[in-house]
């Protein structure tokens, strides 16, 4: 059981306190009581833990003071409704009045229960808790002023009152107010023996166990690493107790791990890098029951690669084949493209071949070089090659070498082939469905196999590049209509990334465009107020060239706008301007920006009738003030075909 110790203001209650002591059976159990002062009541809290005290039993301010100062639980020691009453009757008794108004002034800690006393004994009650040790002369002016025949409180209190002439009491416990806060300590005491047990069998994993570990609470904040992960932090366990997990792993998603501690998720799993090392993480949350109560994080570190030689690494960094983007570079937050990140982050972790599926202008090359900066092969080169520039005829030869310069005689024609230079790192292969049938093939070869031709043989490499494959088309289809191989399919359709497009989300889709134009505002030294309204136009126009079509409509409306507000039609206008399509609608050819069928009609009564408003208006059966808003609403004009 734990030690108490009991710390009290008075000798008076030191006295009832030795009867409570001496009259129990676990009497042994507490090792110190003693009467201290106001002015060292944290030192005296100090060593009685250094004695060995686990449980402190203290009453008001000095309670408060070493609750703020000392890390063990300390228990309060309020008055019982019993005590409260004894000391009510005999202030009743001195003032000799039926009905008194008595004011009692004091730390909210030292009182239960006491708004019905003043039914109860039939006297006014007057409350004045204290917040600071310097409020309780204040108190006991404006109990006098709003007319207390008597002051009760503590040792202060009673010596303001005292100095004003003022008649007080002072609120002495008794011996039940010492039984009930033994009481209390114990059940804190078996609360910890519990926890202590807990730690000593989680201590002894912690420290036997060769991978990092964190233990963090339902707030994700961190409460326990071992050692293994004071060593991968380079921190010592002091200073990252206390913090966010995020703060501590800037690589970890909050997000998905609020998911694992409200139960949605059984595990989190995904890699992050510290000081340099690459390690995988794995979650698991830590149940009492129904309820999670925080989780386990268990850190290992993973094995790199054969390294490449400092002439090699040197090359590499002097040609610019580095990948500069982590998983941090993305910055839409949309619940698919956070799903799509931490399959990323899983991903990294394996040599098998990656697919990214995903439109143009979408975040396809950012995703490519966080899963490279994550995974063994982050030593190593990192390639970008678009297959659709690579002419069919040379697509053998840039990828994998020139194998008819090797059958003309001439040596290490392979070396300065991208399969070649990338050895030990990574190869992002964009639209790889442009792949010529013979270089699918030689593909296949070396991924799955390992298999390299040389001149008419195949020799086996003991390593391959990483590749990770790109594409926007649906490859599924393109096998089935007989343009990609089926094996190479089967081969990098299992770790297959799907990157939403960005006019899936609207909300998000706002979002970056409000970034974007905060951005662009910034540069060019402008400040301009978009109108919501405005928003809600590129909310809903489709985007398809997605990040990069987005950020670039946003740099040009900043530069082409001259007015200090950003309206729907000028964003309508410029749309139509920018990125009209010619159609066929009714059998005539027009242009179109939005689906909007009623911004269609508008615009060909508009043409129907020369540009009349007010021919227009009587046809659609609404003012020509409506129809105005809606002409500038949907940023039609006359000259304009939508």
């Amino acid at each position: 059981m734990a030690n108490i110790g009991i710390l009290l203001p008075r000798q008076t209650i030191l006295e009832y306190a030795r009867r409570v002591v001496e009259a129990d059976e676990h009497k042994d159990e507490i090792k110190l009581l003693k009467v201290i002062n106001d002015t060292n009541a944290v030192m005296e809290a100090r060593q009685a833990v250094e004695d060995g005290v686990e449980i402190l039993i203290a009453r008001g301010y000095q309670a408060e003071c070493i609750k703020k100062d000392i890390n063990v639980p300390v228990v309060d020691m309020p008055l019982t409704t019993k005590e409260i009453g004894m000391t009510i009757l005999k202030a009743k008794r001195q003032l000799k009045k039926e009905h008194p108004v008595i004011a009692i002034v004091g730390w909210r800690n030292m009182f239960g229960s006491i708004d019905d006393l003043g039914e109860l004994f039939q006297f006014e009650l007057k409350t004045y808790y204290l917040d600071d040790m310097d409020q309780h002369a204040d108190y006991v002016d404006q109990a006098i002023a709003e007319g207390a025949d008597m002051i009760i409180g503590g040792i202060h209190v009673n010596q303001s009152a005292m100095e004003r002439g003022f008649p007080a009491l002072f609120l002495d416990c008794r011996e039940d107010a010492v039984r009930n806060a033994l009481a209390i300590a114990r059940r804190v005491g078996e609360v910890l023996d519990l926890e202590k047990n807990s730690k000593a069998q989680l201590e002894t994993v912690f420290d036997t166990s060769f991978n990092g570990i964190i233990k963090i609470n339902a707030y994700r904040e961190i409460v326990a690493v071992n050692r293994n992960m004071e060593d991968f932090l380079e921190k010592p366990s002091r200073d990252v107790i206390g913090f966010p997990l995020e703060i501590i792993l800037e690589g970890m998603n909050g997000a998905e791990l609020d998911r694992l501690l409200m139960g949605e998720t059984e595990l989190y799993s995904s890699s992050v890098v510290v000081n340099n090392q690459l390690l995988m993480v794995v979650g698991a949350p830590i149940r009492s029951g129904d309820s999670i109560s925080g989780a386990i994080l268990t850190y290992h570190r993973i094995r790199r690669t054969d390294k490449q030689d400092e002439k090699q690494r040197q090359s590499i960094y002097a040609n610019g084949y580095i990948a500069r983007r982590n998983f941090d570079s993305i910055t839409r937050r949309s619940p698919a493209i956070q799903r799509c990140v931490e399959l990323a982050k899983s991903y990294a972790l394996t040599d098998k071949p990656v697919l990214i599926c995903g439109e143009a202008g979408t975040e396809v090359e950012i995703l490519a070089e966080s899963i490279h900066n994550n995974s063994i092969f982050r030593d190593g080169p990192f390639f970008n090659v678009n297959c659709s520039v690579i002419p069919e005829e040379a697509q053998r030869k840039i990828l994998f070498g020139d194998y008819m310069a090797g059958r003309n005689g001439k040596k290490n024609y392979q070396e300065n082939s991208i399969f070649e230079k990338g050895t030990y790192g990574t190869i992002l292969l964009q639209e790889i469905e442009t792949l010529s049938w013979e270089a699918q093939f030689l593909l296949y070869k070396a991924v799955k196999e390992r298999l390299y031709l040389y001149e008419d043989t195949w020799v086996k490499r003991q390593q391959t590049p990483h590749v990770i494959a790109a594409t926007s088309k649906e490859l599924e289809l393109c096998m089935k209509q007989g343009h990609f191989r089926q094996d190479l399919y089967a081969l990098l359709s299992t770790w297959k990334l799907e990157i939403p497009p960005v006019r899936q989300d609207e909300s998000d889709l706002i979002r970056t465009a409000e970034q974007y134009i905060r951005k662009y505002m910034k540069r060019y030294s402008r400040h301009i107020v978009v109108s919501e309204e405005a928003y809600r136009i590129l909310g809903e126009y489709s985007w398809k060239g997605n990040l990069v079509q987005l950020e670039n409509f946003c740099e040009k409306m900043i530069l082409l706008n001259h007015k200090k507000k950003i309206d729907a039609g000028f964003v309508n206008n410029l749309l139509l301007e920018t990125y009209g399509a010619v159609r066929t609608i009714d059998s005539e050819d027009k242009v179109v920006v939005f689906k909007n069928p009623e911004a269609l009609r508008i615009a060909d009564l508009l043409k129907q009738y020369g540009g009349n408003r007010a021919e227009v208006a009587k046809k659609l059966g609404i003012s020509t003030t409506t129809l105005w808003r809606r002409i500038k609403k949907y940023g039609i004009a006359h000259n304009y075909e939508i």
